[in-house]
């Protein structure tokens, strides 16, 4: 973390500092004051705070919106549960402290765990960085991915619904549901997408802890060693398949999205990244899962077609609701041109049938 990422809490943001800080005195063993907050530069729907005490600094986080079928309240006690699941298995997170479902103490219920220094990459290209340093920093990440893929679902806290099989029939038809919801033209890949992934769902039944926004931005690693010291951001953690997991994770290869970096056009060889095949090849040494570690991935290209036909359905999304408020931004001209690439690239892969 660097003073770039910081800023003073957002005037939507603010609470009464006062007011958490005698709950802080109440209920956290060794409070000292002063308090001071600042706030981390980020998605404005999912405020995280830094809170600053003497000799110890911790991050406060709130919820954008509540799980699915769970309160604001019940969300963030089951964030907080499988935070504390993650630390004791050893999963490299920030020490859950605790969690306050009063919504009257920060304006909404909120955890609490301690701040864990190190580097954080914006840039998924890493500049800066030599060519064995990247590859190195790319093999922690991969290891990362299946060390989460490792832990045993039962562990988490999170309920199972089915398994790997029933995650891919459910997102797939919410997905399906979501486009046409928010269709505003007609895209021919998308709509043959929309036909061929519910059919095409391959019988694998992998289940495991699915991250479901994993990348550089979100990793922190030792100050000066290609180290993983904590994983941040498990708003979208579910019980799911490691696989689309995977794939989510390899988006930065395939898709170009506004504001986030990518590895399109990236000279593999000459930077030490390794390219989508060698980081796969590194994600199964690592794997838990006999299967993938012995023969490798089977079905590929229907799980990186998942991965994209998301990307499109959420950029869908955004030019929808862009329209819909009367916007007419090169942003949204942007994101519609990201629709249509990765619905194309998305048929391409899968169109005559998977691998």
């Amino acid at each position: 973390m660097t003073a770039v990422d910081l800023t003073p809490v957002q005037p939507q943001h603010r609470f009464d500092e006062s007011r958490l800080t005698a709950y802080l005195q109440r209920h956290l063993p060794d409070f000292k004051t002063p308090l001071t907050i600042q706030q981390f530069k980020g998605p404005a729907a999912s405020p995280a705070f830094l809170l600053h005490m003497p000799g110890r600094n911790m991050v406060l986080r709130k919820r954008s919106q509540p799980k699915k079928g769970c309160t604001m309240a019940e969300s963030i006690e089951r964030d907080f549960n499988l935070l504390r699941a993650l630390h004791d298995a050893g999963l490299p997170v920030g020490v859950p402290q605790l969690a306050c479902t009063d919504d009257k103490v920060t304006g909404a219920p909120f955890y609490l765990l301690d701040f864990v220094p190190g580097r954080q990459f914006r840039d998924p290209n890493l500049p800066g960085m030599d060519a064995k340093q990247r590859q190195a920093h790319y093999e922690a990440m991969a290891a990362a991915m299946a060390a989460i893929h490792a832990l045993p679902v039962s562990d988490t806290g999170l309920p199972v619904n089915g398994g790997g099989l029933d995650y891919l029939n459910r997102q797939i038809a919410t997905l399906c549901e979501q486009y046409r919801t928010n269709r505003t033209e007609e895209i021919g890949a998308m709509e043959r997408l929309l036909e061929w992934l519910p059919a095409h769902v391959p019988a694998d039944n992998l289940t495991a802890l699915m991250h479901g926004n994993l990348r550089l931005e979100n990793l922190v690693f030792h100050p000066s060693e290609p180290r993983i010291v904590a994983i941040l951001d498990w708003d979208l953690a579910v019980i799911g398949h490691p696989l689309a997991d995977l794939a989510i994770n390899c988006m930065p290869y395939r898709v170009t999205i506004p504001g986030m970096g990518s590895l399109q056009g990236t000279d593999f060889i000459e930077t030490g990244i390794p390219g989508e095949p060698d980081y796969i090849a590194s994600y199964c040494r690592h794997s838990s899962w006999p299967a993938i570690r012995d023969a490798g991935i089977a079905h590929w290209n229907f799980y990186l077609a998942f991965a994209l036909f998301r990307v499109a359905v959420m950029a869908q999304g955004i030019v929808k609701r862009g329209l819909t408020n009367g916007h007419a931004s090169p942003t949204l001209k942007a994101y519609s041109a990201v629709m249509r690439s990765v619905a194309n690239q998305a048929w391409n892969l899968v169109d005559g049938g998977d691998d």
